[in-house]
Parts: structure tokens; sequence; C-alpha cells
């Protein structure tokens, strides 16, 4: 059997005018990845990234301090969804429509401090993503949550399906991404809903390890979210 290591990116620089690259703390979550697969000899055939810059960042500074010069392949089949893009540009048209948000909306408006304005944020980001989820909620140029599944899925028989993975070392693949496409790898390993693959999704840390195994008919998850390279409690972050 071959293995996918599906890797959530390291923290990116929430709340800043670029957030699609990694933070200071970020930096440091995906160089001790590196130093873990150097301390473990590990090795991958093929590694993957989505297209964001904080995918390719994690990727590129684990692999530099591991020693591992395994080129990038990048797919954009591991894109995330763009919920967070419906909560910046659209979320006071969507409590018009759903009332229930409007306190939601009213407390991230309001809030002033960083770590408020974290949790504020996740409250209603999570409320938006069930809306859209479900159908709920659209707007022009989002994708909808169907084609989202669709798009990851076929990224992930994409990569299960290359003809490069013949040998035994390059059965060892690694894939860079976000919350969204780990929790579509979640669901297609569990067989569950997609209201608890998002939900479980919401429990991904920042750089944490989510593995699946597979064979030519087998696609079974072999651990979640789990940070052997951050040991201590005080590297893990969620945003």
């Amino acid at each position: 059997m071959g293995s996918i290591a599906f890797f959530r990116h390291a923290q990116a620089s929430f709340f800043s005018d670029d957030y699609d690259r990694l933070s200071e703390h970020g930096q440091r979550q995906a160089h001790l990845l590196g130093e873990h697969w150097r301390s473990q000899d590990t090795r991958f055939g093929k590694v993957v990234v989505g297209p964001c810059r904080r995918h390719r960042q994690t990727a590129e500074i684990a692999l530099a301090v591991s020693g591992n010069g395994t080129d990038l392949v990048e797919l954009p089949e591991f894109d995330e969804h763009q919920v967070d893009q419906l909560l910046i540009e659209h979320r006071h048209s969507i409590a018009a429509e759903f009332p229930d948000l409007l306190p939601l909306v009213a407390a991230l408006d309001q809030a002033t401090e960083r770590p408020e304005q974290a949790r504020r944020f996740q409250f209603l980001f999570e409320a938006i993503t069930g809306l859209w989820l479900t159908g709920k909620v659209s707007r022009p140029g989002i994708e909808p949550w169907v084609s989202f599944q669709s798009r990851v899925m076929q990224g992930i028989t994409k990569v299960l399906a290359d003809p490069d993975f013949g040998s035994r070392q390059s059965r060892q693949i690694a894939v860079f991404s976000s919350v969204g496409p780990i929790s579509i790898a979640f669901q297609v390993a569990t067989g569950c809903s997609n209201a608890a693959a998002v939900a479980t999704g919401w429990r991904l840390r920042n750089c944490s390890l989510t593995q699946a195994m597979f064979s030519k008919d087998r696609f079974t998850l072999d651990c979640f979210n789990t940070l052997p390279h951050l040991p201590d409690p005080g590297d893990w972050t969620f945003r």
C-alpha cells in the first residue's frame, strides 16, 4: 500500500493586508516539520501543493530544512474554497437574508482586539459555511460546495492515478493544502456526511498531518490532525 500525507499549511498572516503568506510563527512551524522529517529520515516520492502561497511556503521550508530535494507539483484542485470571500465581501447582504446572523456580523464589525476578532470571525465563518454547504447562500464567482467537493475529489484521484507512483518510494506522497480540501480527503476515507466532514475540519490545526493509506481499491484513514513535529502545545494554532 502507499500513503498520502495531507498537511495543512502553517500559520498564515490572519488579519493582515496579505493573508496568503506565512507568519513568523508559521515559518517556525514549517521549520520544525522539516527538522522532524530529517530526524526520522522521512522522504516523499512526490510532493503536491495547492496554488496558494501559504501551501508552497510551508512545503518549501520543510523540504529545505529536511534536505529532501523532491520537486513540487502544483495542482489547482487542492485550492481552498471561497467562504472567506463570502464573509469578507458579502456578510452584510447575507445577514439581511438570514437575520439570525445579524448579531454575529455586528460582533465581528465591533471587535477591535485581535483575539476577539479571530473568535468572532470563526463564529460567523462557521455559520456562513453551513449556509454555503447546503446551497442556501451563493454569490457570483463563488464556487458552490458541490463543485468544490468534486474538484478536490478529482485532485485526489489524479494524484493516486499518476503513473509515477509505481515505485516504492514514489508511493509516499505529501499534499500541502488547506482545511477544506483536507476535510474532503477525510470524507473520502471515512464516508461521512458533508456536514460531518466540515465540522471535523474545524479541528485541523496549522501544519497538522492527516494521513491515508491507499491501494488500487482502498483509501483508508490512518491518522487525523496529528502534530508529532510540534510537541510543545505552545506551537499549536488554528489560525
